[in-house]
């Protein structure tokens, strides 16, 4: 081989390409979640959630969406209704979208006697009816047992329908059990998905010795109720939920939840991809197990931490790091990395109170880092202020950073009224990353608050008194300051940044108003009648009298300041986030 060739082949194993030409062979499970139990004196069982096994090729540096579907809800007495099963679901550019439905949910009692819906399988049928349960989907399920129609002597109800096997039919003596599931190795072991949960039974003053309760499918379905408790299916295996029973003291159990589903890909040799709750290896191959929704993505990334995105940003493909909380960033090998730090937004000032002041924004290009953990402090907003007189001041934002690089500061607390004599004056906005807006008071506003340390924020807008119908000051923004309160009407908060548009576009984060993506917008200021307007990037709306609103929190995760209030309460401020970025 040519030293060009191996360069080639080299650089395709460090991009995660080097596998089959065309993309990576991969087997995919996908169970979808199972139905929820029945209710009321025999609920029928919930249906197992659709089952599909089968081979797809995946293209190289592309992005699949794995949904990973609920389990249903059971049933409660009367109403409301059980629920079906939510779908799993991988889809993604080049391939057909693989759906398995969610399992049917147990019939009941629901102002009248019901069948089981049909589902991925479909769910048993209750006592009172002798109609066949709910059909499952041709290739994913099977069929719900039949009720047994026994009227007031209170009959067997159906077993939702499996993987492998129809749910069983409810008989004078006893309720019908769920159907078996089907057995997979692609984990590296044996494991039984998609059972059928059992059908409720009964005790009714013992009438006959009570009807028991059919025996959940194996798969993870729930046993029917009686003389236990209805169970619900297992997590991660798409089982049905057991149906609900009519117990000792007259007493109907609700039926049970049905098992959320899982979705698993496996493909031949060593990690070539990333995603999944769990990333595992057994004979010869990797396993990427999804029992929560995420991204399937075709290429390897250098670190671990975060929530894990790859998008091609004018022209160049980037990993993406998103911290939505405090955590460690690993990177697997020594690279040159951006990184994002947004600290927490200020909460709003209370009666008449400003604005909070957005969460320092400080964007770092081309650090060096190297295979080691590197800590990640996401800050929390501030809290909303509460009264007047210092206690209606809104608390700073907490501050945010990643390693040792420039501590970025949280938001100033927007200001409050204060008492004084002569008359009520409000206080300045908190100093901060952005300054918080200045209060109201009946003889004198108060200044907004300073930015501060320089580059991470502006001031906030000043408040203005009694005369000017208690206006409050704007927080600031990353990207304006906060605007002062005129002619009665108070300030809005100071625009966020539009800087890393491309980053919240690639990470689902940030603020989106018509394609682009703002972070760190100051709070609206509080005022007597209208509404301010909170900043781009997450700033929130300030509270009035007329209308009667609140305050709104700053969003999460975009360091925008919390709303003002007027006299119908303040809001909190926005947590703030941290981006990673590297190219691919």
């Amino acid at each position: 081989m040519s030293l060009l060739s191996r360069i080639a082949v080299e650089a395709a194993r460090g991009f995660g390409l080097f596998a089959k030409k065309g993309g990576v062979s991969a087997t995919y499970l996908v169970v979808a979640g199972g139905g929820g139990g029945g209710s009321y004196a025999g609920g029928g069982g919930g249906g197992a959630g659709g089952y599909q096994t089968s081979t797809f090729s995946l293209s190289t540096l592309n992005t699949y969406s794995i949904t990973v579907g609920a389990g249903g809800v059971g049933g409660v007495n009367a109403t409301p209704t059980a629920t079906n099963g939510a779908n799993s679901v991988i889809s993604g550019t080049g391939i057909s979208t693989v759906t398995s439905i969610g399992g049917g949910y147990g019939g009941g009692y629901y102002g009248s006697f019901t069948t089981g819906a049909s589902g991925g399988s479909g769910g048993g049928s209750s006592y009172n009816t002798t109609a066949t349960g709910g059909a499952g989907t041709s290739g994913q399920g099977n069929a719900g047992g039949g009720g047994s129609g026994g009227g007031l002597t209170y009959n067997g109800a159906g077993g939702g329908g499996g993987a492998s096997a129809a749910g069983t039919a409810g008989t004078t003596s006893a309720s019908g059990n769920g159907g078996a599931g089907t057995a997979s190795t692609i984990s590296g072991s044996s494991v039984t998905y998609a059972g059928g949960g059992g059908g409720g039974g009964d005790f009714y003053n013992n009438v006959g010795g009570g009807r028991s309760g059919g025996a959940g499918g194996t798969g993870g379905g729930g046993n029917g109720g009686w003389p236990n408790a209805p169970t619900a299916g297992t997590a991660n295996t798409g089982g049905g939920g057991g149906g609900g029973d009519y117990t000792t003291g007259d007493v109907n159990r609700a039926g049970a939840a049905g098992g959320s589903g899982i979705v698993i890909l496996r493909y031949s040799g060593s990690q070539q991809a990333s995603g999944g709750n769990t990333v595992t290896s057994s004979g010869g191959y990797t396993i990427h197990t999804f029992t929560s929704s995420g991204n399937f993505i075709t290429a390897l990334a250098k670190a671990t931490g975060g929530t894990i995105t790859f998008a091609n940003v004018s022209g160049t493909n980037y990993w993406f790091h998103t911290f939505t909380s405090s955590g460690t960033f690993t990177p697997t090998q020594s690279l040159s990395a951006d990184v994002l730090v947004i600290a927490g937004g200020g909460g709003g000032g209370d009666t008449a109170g400003g604005g909070g002041g957005a969460g320092g924004l400080l964007g770092f290009t081309s650090e060096s880092l190297t295979a080691t953990g590197y800590t990640v402090t996401v800050g929390a907003g501030g809290a909303k202020g509460v009264g007047a007189n210092g206690s209606g001041m809104g608390g700073n934002g907490n501050d945010s950073q990643f390693g040792s690089l420039t501590l970025v500061k949280g938001g100033g607390g927007g200001g409050d009224y204060r008492n004084a004599a002569g008359g009520g004056v409000g206080s300045t906005g908190a100093t901060g990353a952005s300054g918080g807006g200045g209060g109201a008071g009946s003889s004198n506003g108060g200044a907004g608050g300073s930015a501060s340390p320089s580059g991470q924020g502006n001031a906030g807008g000043s408040g203005l008194n009694a005369a000017n119908d208690y206006a409050a000051g704007g927080g600031g923004g990353a990207g304006s300051s906060g605007a002062n309160a005129s002619g009665g009407v108070a300030g809005n908060g100071g625009v966020g940044s539009s800087s890393y548009s491309s980053w919240g576009s690639a990470t689902s984060t940030g603020q989106n108003v018509s394609g682009t993506y703002y972070y760190a917008g100051g709070g609206g200021g509080g005022e007597s009648n209208g509404q301010s307007s909170g900043g781009y990037g997450g700033g929130a709306a300030g509270g009035s009298n007329s209308p009667a609103v609140a305050g709104g929190d700053g969003t999460i995760n975009t360091g925008g300041g919390g709303g003002g209030g007027r006299d119908n309460a303040a809001g909190a401020g926005g947590s703030g986030i941290v981006i990673i970025r590297y190219a691919a």
